[in-house]
């Protein structure tokens, strides 16, 4: 890619980057009847007597008579209702974290810069053989074998411009934190010390989870690489498809 065609391609990505829950009542109770009771007093009762005892028997046939509630029915409709339950709240995105000073490695794709904080960085290989896989996206470039780990290609250029193919083959693999995933770029540039205060940071997610921010004069863009990753792990590209 011509240094004109880079910058076109440099410029037009930043510019978009930039702006962008009855009881019933109850049947009488037939007893048998009772024998007649015979009682004997040892001594003739009087009338006072003879009406303690009949107060006595009333209250005995009145406890005896206490109405018993019949438990309520339940409706099967009522049991089988499900319980509607609230869908958990998204994640709230966070930006990266970093000392008031860091280092970072600066690397190219189809012209484009992109900066990775060194802490964030799993390592850099040289790009080998690539195996293909059949029924991954068309940014998925294969599976590369490094010291029998299997390493995941994306061919950044499709991921991160949907549409367009790299005009030159890729030579490194820029691996992402303790992840199995790397990103194919053209060119490394080497590290450099950033100061936070040098970059335009974002406060939201937007549609670009995986930008942290925007290096001001080097005019690349520093990657959420947390982020980015989970979009990888989904199958997605930069627009989320």
């Amino acid at each position: 890619m011509s240094q004109d065609s880079q910058f076109k391609a440099m410029d037009s990505y930043f510019h978009s980057l930039l702006n962008e829950s009855v009881v019933a009542e109850p049947a009488p109770v037939v007893q048998p009847a009772p024998e007649p009771a015979v009682v004997t007093f040892a001594e003739p009762q009087g009338f006072a007597e003879q009406e303690k005892l009949q107060a006595l028997l009333a209250d005995v046939e009145r406890v005896s008579k206490t109405e018993i509630k019949t438990p309520q029915k339940v409706s099967p409709s009522t049991l089988s209702t499900p319980v509607k339950v609230a869908p958990p709240a998204p994640p709230i995105w966070k930006n990266i974290e970093t000392g008031r000073e860091f280092q970072a490695l600066f690397f190219v794709v189809s012209g484009v810069t992109f900066a990775v904080p060194l802490t964030e960085l799993g390592g850099i290989h040289q790009l080998s053989k690539i195996n293909t896989l059949f029924g991954k996206p068309d940014w998925f470039a294969g599976v590369m074998t490094m010291r029998d780990s299997q390493l995941n290609v994306v061919d950044t250029t499709r991921w991160i411009m949907p549409g367009q193919v790299a005009e030159q083959a890729y030579e490194y693999l820029v691996m992402l934190g303790n992840s199995q995933w790397g990103l194919a770029c053209h060119q490394l540039i080497g590290t450099e010390l950033l100061l936070r205060d040098r970059i335009q940071w974002r406060s939201s997610a937007g549609k670009r989870p995986w930008l942290a921010g925007m290096v001001k004069d080097k005019m690349c863009a520093l990657l959420h690489v947390q982020e980015l990753l989970l979009l990888l792990e989904k199958g997605l590209n930069i627009e989320g498809c």
